[in-house]
């Protein structure tokens, strides 16, 4: 059966040519004039995505798409919005009401057929919930000192995880006052965890989460943060813990992106990790946020080999030496990022992390070999049946280094 599509626009030529485009590609496509009109149409005849211009004389697109999202039977359906105005405040405004892609007129025919059809396969792959259980590996990224790299390295490894597996990862986003997990992906916040604390954390199941998570066509399912800081109130270590109890049962690998603190709800993603990659970068300030960290993890009894400390060189020319910061924190460094300069800022600013945009470079290539070594040992050992290229890359440059004279 063909997809149901949603036009609402009140200029009578911009839905016929809307329409004609999309009838071509075999879908029903059924039309509104105005916001209330859609709102009527859809009791009787839910679609399966629509598409909003915003200057309607009774409600603009905006306040429409927030009604869709409030409305429980189209509170999940894409929402294009498709207009005019192009300006950069315009497309937060659109994200902002909900909206899951933004679309400026005159458009391609063939833009609008692409967005229309990666929308509609996301709606297909968020109903395909796995029936199999697995035991998920939990990694939790975190630093009690900001700017990091913690964000980076978590988008990069779930990234990386999904192409080499070929599995879909889950990223978590714990930074609830300032998250940005979903913005480094390029994923709009059409859901976000506020959505999941309407009812108590025990009564929480996977069709839910299921419902909330973001997906990127790289095979990466983000739990993002709250848009506001006020969403955030309610959400508990409970609802943390419960989270993570379901998503371990579903992906193979859960990265937790978490912020800089102790606070409860991230000591409850602390608890539940199987590996914590505490990171670091080589100045004094950064050294004793570590050290305290690891007074801290001692404290909570966390085993030693439980935590890998990573150095993350985000600056060009010299830092603190390896052996100074070795010696201080009385533990060996397991990984050390190195430079890389505008690789690394590009990938922010658009959104498009080095491992899924450039994994031969340098640095992509290096962040997928990281995640290669804290994949689980059964799939080092016996990798399933199905992988990713990501698993040949690293295969390769494995057989290259071992190959490469002494």
């Amino acid at each position: 059966m063909s997809a149901k599509i949603l036009v609402v626009d009140d200029t009578e030529l911009n839905l016929k040519m809307v329409g004609a485009i999309l009838l071509k590609d075999g879908y029903e496509v059924i039309t509104a004039r105005s916001g209330n009109e859609a709102l009527e149409l859809i009791k009787v005849s839910p679609p399966a995505l629509a598409i909003l211009d915003v200057m309607m004389p009774d409600m603009d697109g905006y306040t429409l798409c927030n009604r869709l999202r409030e409305n429980s039977i189209t509170a999940k359906i894409p929402i294009i919005i498709l207009t005019a105005l192009s300006g950069v405040e315009d497309k937060i405004k659109a994200f902002d009401s909900g909206a899951d892609d933004f679309l400026a007129k005159p458009f391609e025919p063939q833009e609008l057929r692409a967005r229309v059809k990666v929308l509609l396969r996301r709606v297909s792959e968020n109903k395909s919930v796995q029936t199999s259980e697995v035991s998920g590996k939990v990694i939790a990224v975190f630093s009690l000192r900001g700017g990091v790299g913690v964000s980076m390295l978590s988008s990069n490894l779930a990234v990386s995880f999904s192409q080499i597996w070929k599995t879909p990862t889950a990223l978590v986003d714990l930074a609830f006052m300032n998250g940005q997990s979903a913005l480094l992906l390029d994923l709009p916040l059409r859901n976000t965890w506020a959505d999941l604390i309407r009812s108590p954390a025990k009564e929480m199941d996977m069709d839910q989460i299921n419902s909330v998570l973001l997906r990127h066509d790289a095979g990466v399912h983000v739990l993002a943060s709250p848009r506001r800081p006020e969403d955030a109130e309610g959400i508990t270590g409970e609802y943390v813990q419960r989270a993570i109890e379901l998503l371990r049962t579903y992906y193979e690998y859960i990265i937790l992106d978490l912020p800089h603190d102790f606070t409860e709800t991230t000591l409850a993603g602390l608890d539940m990790a199987d590996q914590i990659l505490l990171m670091l970068t080589p100045e004094t300030a950064s050294v004793r946020c570590a050290a305290n960290a690891l007074g801290t993890f001692e404290k909570l009894n966390y085993p030693e080999n439980r935590t890998t400390l990573i150095l993350n060189w985000p600056f060009k020319g010299k830092g603190l030496p390896r052996a100074g910061i070795e010696s201080a924190l009385k533990r060996e460094l397991g990984v050390v990022i190195p430079y890389a300069g505008d690789a690394v800022v590009a990938s922010i600013l658009y959104g498009k992390p080095s491992a899924l945009q450039t994994p031969l470079d340098p640095l992509g290539a290096f962040l997928e070999d990281l995640a290669y070594l804290f994949s689980k040992e059964d799939h080092k050992k016996s990798p399933p049946e199905n992988t990713g290229e990501g698993l040949k890359r690293v295969k390769d440059r494995l057989q290259a280094r071992q190959d490469k004279p002494s």
